[in-house]
């Protein structure tokens, strides 16, 4: 199975390597790491723009997108909901195993 190494580094300086499964069909990996990078940025910015979001508001605008998104794909609702579903558990699950450590400690 492919999969997209990744680091994630908090405001506070914990990183996150993170070893991403990736759907078989997927036809960019780079392409993929670079639209989490350029999500989680969007929401840092977000996040820091002293509009009092929260992760709360954070997670919901993330989910609210992605049901659009998944609208306009044109897939079947009970086919894109399965690979949501799969994909998130899949996403989660390599999160929860990822080394983590505060950042300029080896």
């Amino acid at each position: 199975m492919t999969v997209l190494s990744y680091t994630a580094v908090t405001q506070s300086g914990r990183t996150f390597d993170i070893e991403f499964p990736l759907h078989p069909l997927t036809r960019s990996s780079d392409g993929v790491g670079e639209v989490v990078t350029a999500l989680l940025d969007a929401l840092s910015r977000e996040a820091n723009a002293g509009k009092g979001l929260s992760d709360g508001d954070l997670i919901q605008a993330l989910t609210m997108a992605l049901a659009l998104r998944v609208q306009m794909s044109g897939g079947l609702p009970a086919q894109m909901r399965g690979l949501i579903c799969e994909l998130y558990d899949s996403a989660h699950a390599a999160v929860q195993a990822a080394a983590s450590q505060q950042a300029g400690h080896a």
